[in-house]
């Protein structure tokens, strides 16, 4: 059991997004988790009297008159109802699902068609922050395309010398039991497994096929890190990765995607988890930048975009740094060496995991037996402290990139089929 005055747990790092709707998409919200409910009831067999023989379920019960159905009549009076939101901005919510017959009686997958259709439609950038990032269709253990949208985009923007940016946020390591410096486990393997065949393993990774075609320019349109936090915890400096849990998108400062629904195929194909969304895009518009030009940014998305990025980059300590604009090359240089100076100073002082200076599971068992700076020298690793800037760090793209992080056939995780993890 690992102690609390041993086991850094610094405030911040567990950050998530949400949002609050009125009126009308209220009313379309309240009911979704209801029509579970309802689907269930309703497929249930009927009860049967003392006389006959015993029900086929627990649950026959449920359709006597004292289970309701709850979904109301009606929603025709929901624009009556008043609902005031200080500081709100006006938008307009269309509310999306993933539910399967099983779960609500209708087949359904508008998350991800919202996915696809935001990417594919953008014209200037996406900000991207999840909890899981696994995609880019093979066919067969994975099949849903939010990647390959996202590379199809990149690729026309190249094509057409177009000016374009992705920003990918991650967590830095999947939120599941094992111990990082050992290996972290068979289920984070896992993970880690299909994030990196995600984004820049195999021939259907993003970067794979972005390097194909463009070579190292696709460092000019995509970026891709994590977040890392730093306290004290006893008499020495200490660190911890901040674990996204945001499932959001944001294009071209005008439209947002946020819900429960993570990229994989579990959140998105329709038939697998439940899952709830909005789609919000802007009606009142600002002016802003965009590539240096003026550009007429939505209130909302704008709002939003400039308090993710003033956390992540630490811009309460820079007060003269200008986050309009998110695609001109000066901001977008500006990411990439903030996120570049924190990562090294944080493994520099913490050695921390995951690291690119990994590559195999022999590497990572001499990694640990050195002391970082932290516990070595307090004082100097205090000091170097003072030089991070926000939150960003690269992610470690490389890691353990020599291993197959697949679980071995013969344990409990290797049993259960692929699709547990996708």
């Amino acid at each position: 059991m690992l102690g609390w005055l041993s086991m850094a747990h610094l405030p911040g790092t567990w950050p998530d997004t949400s949002s609050s709707a009125g009126t009308s998409p209220r009313c379309s919200l309240l009911p979704a988790s209801a029509r579970g409910w309802e689907a269930t009831r309703g497929s249930l067999p009927p009860p049967t009297d003392s006389t006959g023989p015993p029900p086929q379920t627990t649950k026959a019960k449920y359709k006597t008159p004292m289970y309701p159905y709850l979904l109301p009549k009606s929603t025709s009076t929901a624009d009556q109802l008043p609902f005031t939101l200080p500081g709100g901005q006006c938008t307009t919510v269309q509310v999306l699902r993933s539910v399967d017959r099983w779960s609500a009686g209708t087949s359904e997958n508008s998350i991800l068609n919202a996915y696809l259709h935001t990417i594919r439609e953008s014209q200037h950038f996406l900000y991207i922050e999840n909890q899981f990032f696994i995609s880019c269709s093979d066919g067969r253990t994975v099949l849903n395309k939010v990647g390959d949208e996202i590379v199809d985009r990149i690729l026309k923007a190249h094509k057409q010398g177009q000016c374009f940016r992705v920003y990918v946020l991650l967590p830095l390591l999947p939120g599941f039991e094992g111990d990082i410096s050992t290996g972290g486990g068979n289920s984070i393997q896992a993970i880690l497994h299909f994030t990196y065949r995600t984004l820049c393993r195999g021939e259907h990774s993003i970067l794979h096929r972005l390097k194909a075609a463009m070579g190292t320019a696709w460092r000019d349109y995509m970026s891709i890190c994590g977040l890392r936090t730093h306290g004290e915890l006893g008499e020495h400096p200490v660190s911890e990765l901040i674990y996204i849990h945001s499932k959001m998108l944001i294009a071209d400062d005008r439209t947002v995607i946020i819900g429960s629904a993570n990229i994989n195929d579990r959140s998105l194909l329709g038939k697998r988890d439940s899952e709830l969304a909005v789609l919000i895009e802007d009606t009142e518009m600002e002016p802003s930048l965009m590539d240096g030009m003026e550009y007429q940014a939505g209130r909302f998305a704008l709002s939003l975009r400039k308090h993710c990025f003033s956390v992540v980059l630490g811009a309460d300590a820079r007060p003269d740094l200008d986050l309009r604009d998110p695609v001109c090359d000066d901001f977008f240089q500006l990411w990439h060496d903030i996120a570049e100076s924190n990562a090294n100073i944080y493994e520099q002082i913490f050695r921390c995991l995951p690291s690119n200076a990994i590559r195999s599971l022999r590497a990572l068992r001499e990694y640990v037996t050195v002391e970082p700076l932290a516990m070595v020298s307090p004082p100097l690793a205090r000091s170097e402290l003072t030089q991070v800037q926000g939150h960003l760090v690269h992610f470690p793209l490389k890691f353990l990139e020599d291993e197959s992080l697949l679980p071995p056939l013969g344990s409990k995780e290797g049993m259960i089929p692929l699709e547990v993890w996708t």
